[in-house]
């Protein structure tokens, strides 16, 4: 790597830092406790948030007010108000197409098309309100978690999860409900729409 290449690689990384620093300093404008490391998107709809902890948070993310993030990639989704996001967790990554001629977006992009052809088009993630996500959890695009729903650490979230249940495992699957006067849900707004659902 020759000289010329560090300079250019330096001044990407500046730039990336600008890019999530200007998140940062719009969150924490909009009252939103963020740790120095969070990496959050100045396009993410962060406003009533109450903590970002370390999280990176992506463009296509909406949180409701009063939701908490210790840690994790956030890269797409709509998250209702109240929620407890724990340390690790990744939220609504892309997922390879295993119909398509490849899985390589580099590869995809050397014969002209777009990296996103080698993508499933699937709609973000939604949590409803006081949805309670464990450490080192994966919620995959598509899926719908109910208000008050429990989300055990660890688990891979693929399917749909109903009001008020505990769901853990790979994949996650029911292993217990709350009661149900643990969620009033009159007393909450659902879930944000997410990003070019409603638009």
């Amino acid at each position: 790597m020759g000289l010329a290449d560090v300079g250019v690689a330096s001044a990407r990384a500046l730039g990336v830092w600008a890019y999530y620093r200007i998140g940062w300093v719009r969150a924490a404008w909009l009252g939103v406790q963020a740790d120095w490391g969070a990496r959050i998107s100045p396009h993410a709809a962060v406003a009533g948030a109450s903590s970002l902890g370390t999280a990176v948070v992506g463009r296509d993310v909406r949180l409701g007010r009063g939701t908490y993030i210790a840690s994790g990639i956030l890269y797409s989704g709509a998250i209702g108000d109240f929620c407890s996001i724990g340390p690790n967790v990744i939220l609504g990554p892309s997922e390879h197409d295993p119909r398509g001629w490849t899985l390589s977006p580099v590869e995809a992009q050397s014969r002209g098309e777009t990296a996103a052809s080698t993508q499933l088009p699937t709609d973000p993630p939604r949590l409803g309100n006081g949805v309670w996500v464990g450490a080192n959890v994966v919620v995959l695009r598509g899926v719908s978690i109910g208000d008050g729903a429990v989300i055990a650490a660890g688990a891979v979230v693929t399917r749909d999860v109903p009001d008020r249940e505990i769901w853990g495992g790979v994949p996650a699957r029911l292993i217990g409900s709350r009661p149900s006067s643990a969620v009033t849900s009159s007393s909450m707004s659902g879930p944000p729409e997410p990003p070019g659902l409603g638009d």
